[in-house]
């Protein structure tokens, strides 16, 4: 037990974020935004409306670090979520007042959709696990962690993801990683975060000792060189 334990400690850990990184909306979120905006006579390109998420996604990140959306009430919600998808369409020079943002956003939250994991996951996660790197999972969705590993079917491929839910903080604050390095009985020394979020993964980790690698799946971060840097997760394969 105690060779084992040692030898896990000198080890290689791979935390990976879950949405953006690991899996994406299906339908699309792009989609979905689509589908709603044109029957408020809205016209934006998916190629539009997905610059207008990279500024909205940076907005919740900035939210999450003065209050986090698992602590708020119901006008706080709405709020947030009116100018959330103000902040999708002001990208695009679209301007509208908050109680049109939230009924577009009521509709879209009403609309079905998954997670749905990408297509370059479970072959690179294979080829980490042969290669004996501890691979695990760390998001700020605030659902239970071992719901989330079982409906995405990656309980053989992840040994944990941890939550929000779970830990009661989220990225970027440091909580959420100590958490998760103590669960794997990891070091900082010798532990790496994937994810596609500068802040909360990228800073976040970075600012907690973890050497950060960020996935930049849709070229959002074409002049970011401040990390490791990959385009999807066949590239972990350069560097592990």
């Amino acid at each position: 037990m105690g060779t084992q334990f040692m030898s896990m400690k000198n080890s290689l850990f791979i935390f990976f974020d879950i949405y953006g990184t690991l899996a994406g909306f299906y339908p699309e979120r792009e989609k979905i935004q689509t589908k709603i905006l044109t029957k408020y006579n809205i016209t934006l390109t998916e190629n539009q409306i997905t610059e207008g998420y990279k500024d909205a996604d940076e907005f919740m990140t900035y939210q999450k670090k003065i209050k986090p959306l698992r602590l708020m009430n119901k006008k706080e919600i709405k709020d947030f979520f009116s100018n959330y998808e103000m902040k999708i369409l002001e990208k695009n020079g679209i301007f509208i007042n908050k109680e049109k943002a939230w009924k577009i956003w009521e509709e879209i939250s009403n609309e079905k959709y998954e997670l749905k994991i990408f297509s370059d996951v479970y072959d690179n996660l294979d080829y980490l696990k042969q290669k004996n790197i501890f691979c695990a999972g760390i998001t700020n969705m605030d659902i239970p962690g071992e719901s989330l590993i079982e409906n995405l079917k990656l309980k053989n491929h992840l040994k944990f993801i941890i939550t929000s839910n779970d830990s009661n903080s989220e990225k970027p604050d440091s909580k959420i990683f100590e958490y998760c390095l103590k669960k794997a009985g990891a070091k900082i020394t010798n532990s790496y975060l994937v994810g596609d979020q500068i802040e909360s993964d990228i800073k976040g980790a970075e600012n907690f000792g973890i050497t950060p690698i960020l996935i930049d799946r849709f070229g959002y971060y074409k002049d970011f060189n401040e990390s490791l840097k990959i385009s999807n997760l066949d590239g972990l394969k350069k560097i592990f």
